[in-house]
């Protein structure tokens, strides 16, 4: 059986996207011990953005008439995989809230073995797998934010821990992984990394960022030397203040960044230079 992760290098890796100067930053205080970052929108430059993004929009039925032709399937079935797609998102999504949980994250590759039987097709080994990567590829590909690469290296080397903290799915880690050129597993502490697929949950949940305030308070760290980095003023910024973590919101693009009905607010990072000067460096 393929491994899934071998779809991945069907694609490209693509240019850099450039981030704007932006103005002097002072240094954060207290300086931060941890960073934390947001992967989509913060790290690497999404076409769209994560699932939720994509069902908000209706994405193009494109993605799901190449996935369909890449493994074998018909016109008719992508036609159908692309309803059924959004439709189990907003089934989940709409249980979970009647439960309390909200916003509720789903596990796409679970969706894909659903649907691949819906249509008589085997579930085998990574297949699922296989086919949600490969779509997710198509309709949203990701491009690395100029300077990150180096910002990761110079943190890690100062001996500043790193973390993330991303509405994601299984695939996120690998894809940023690749989109960065770089081995996850060496740069990011596993005790710092907070998954929504994983938690069942995503941001802005209050009890996505209180699992991460009491992780970083079982590590030893106060709250308030632990600096999350996101594009997004809800989801990041405030979700991760009203827990006593330090925020700054990451405004590498326009087409990126999300200010939400607020408009800017707090420290605003445009580049990854001026992060690490707002971190001390």
């Amino acid at each position: 059986m393929q491994n899934w992760l071998s779809v991945l290098q069907e694609f490209p890796v693509p240019e850099p996207a450039v981030t704007v100067p932006g103005g002097d930053v002072p240094p954060l205080e207290p300086l931060p011990r941890v960073v934390l970052f947001d992967v989509y929108g913060t790290l690497v430059c999404p076409h769209i953005g994560d699932l939720d993004d994509q069902a908000r929009l209706a994405s193009s039925e494109d993605s799901f008439l190449a996935t369909a032709e890449r493994f074998g399937f018909s016109k008719d079935v992508a036609i159908k995989w692309h309803r059924w797609f959004f439709e189990a998102i907003a089934l989940e999504h709409a249980t979970l809230k009647e439960q309390g949980i909200s916003p509720a994250e789903v596990q796409v590759d679970q969706i894909w073995a659903d649907m691949i039987g819906m249509v008589g097709g085997e579930v085998t080994g990574n297949q699922p797998r296989m086919f949600a990567a490969y779509r997710e590829m198509l309709a949203n590909p990701v491009r690395p934010f100029s300077g990150a690469v180096e910002a990761l290296r110079t943190l890690k080397e100062r001996g500043v821990g790193l973390g993330i903290v991303s509405n994601s799915q299984f695939y996120t880690m690998p894809v940023l992984g690749l989109t960065l050129g770089i081995n996850p597993e060496e740069f990011f502490d596993p005790k710092l990394i907070f998954l929504s697929f994983q938690l069942g949950f995503s941001k802005p949940s209050p009890y996505f960022f209180r699992l991460v305030r009491t992780a970083v308070l079982h590590l030893g760290l106060r709250p308030e030397e632990v600096l999350v980095v996101g594009n997004d003023r809800e989801n990041d910024v405030l979700a991760a203040e009203a827990h006593g973590l330090q925020a700054v919101l990451f405004h590498g693009n326009d087409q990126s960044v999300r200010l939400g009905k607020g408009g800017r607010a707090g420290t605003v990072i445009t580049n990854y230079q001026r992060l690490l000067t707002a971190c001390g460096l």
